[in-house]
């Protein structure tokens, strides 16, 4: 598996950055391969911002601007006083905010914030230093290689509706949905749309190809909606040849913002 995920690292055409102090703004949404992953966050502009990595979706969408090298790191919550007032507006605000008082000893506003927790990475990447602001999707599994795997998601690439096949077997893989035939080579990725009706059920199967035999590893119904796209990520078993786990991720679009009561413009009776 390590040497897989490697393989396909070293395909994708990325130009890494260098500890230059260089620049990199990019979009970028997060899924964990092993285990939800909370307590955790980037650093930022010298602040830390806390992530939630889900394993069966994609996390909500962060926009990065900081080094080249992006670190995953674990976050841990202090308390701090906080700073004094910097303007009247604030100082008047102060003022009228009733403070806590404990055996006659007034209590002394604190806040509390999340910092890095002083621990090495949990994974790392060197993303790709290129002219304006870039979207990628980043998998990661921290504790092997450096934990992160980048797929480019250039805007148009992976549209809603679409499914993203990701092969990390060293074995050609073959997809049958109504649109028809397609091989995924050894640790690559490809993009395509299944053939279906929009909220209708389609017949998705996957197929080993080895030694130019093919044999059937996956098969099931899935269910296609023109507004989601899925991830496949498609993985050897260990101790098996030709043998495949088959991971599916949706993206789904975010939600409207939700309605406060009496704005849905329903009316009950008097």
């Amino acid at each position: 598996m390590k040497s897989n995920f490697a393989a396909f690292a070293a395909l994708l055409p990325l130009l890494l950055g260098a500890a230059d102090g260089t620049v990199v703004e990019a979009r970028l949404k997060f899924i964990s391969t092993t285990r939800p992953l909370v307590g955790i966050g980037i650093v930022q502009n010298k602040k830390a911002e806390g992530l939630v990595i889900p394993t069966d979706m994609f996390s909500d969408e962060i926009i990065y601007r900081g080094p080249a090298r992006l670190e995953l790191v674990e976050l841990k919550t202090v308390t701090v006083k906080q700073a004094p007032p910097t303007s009247d507006v604030e100082a008047d605000k102060a003022a009228a905010t009733p403070k806590r008082e404990a055996r006659g000893v007034k209590a002394k506003p604190q806040v509390s914030v999340a910092t890095p927790a002083g621990k090495p990475p949990l994974a790392w990447i060197d993303l790709p230093v290129a002219a304006g602001r870039q979207s990628l999707i980043l998998l990661v599994t921290p504790g092997r290689g450096n934990g992160i795997i980048a797929i480019p998601d250039v805007v148009g690439s992976f549209p809603p509706g679409s499914n993203r096949y990701l092969n990390l077997c060293p074995f050609s893989l073959v997809v049958m949905t109504p649109s028809g035939r397609q091989v995924i080579p050894a640790n690559s990725s490809t993009v395509s749309r299944p053939g279906s009706k929009d909220n209708d059920y389609y017949d998705l199967k996957f197929f080993s190809a080895i030694n130019q035999e093919e044999k059937l590893v996956f098969s099931n119904r899935t269910y296609h909606l023109d507004s989601v796209r899925k991830l496949f990520i498609l993985t050897p078993l260990p101790g098996s040849e030709g043998r495949v786990a088959v991971r599916d991720i949706e993206d789904r679009p975010a939600p409207s913002k939700a309605q406060l009561p009496g704005e849905s413009g329903f009316k009950a009776p008097k």
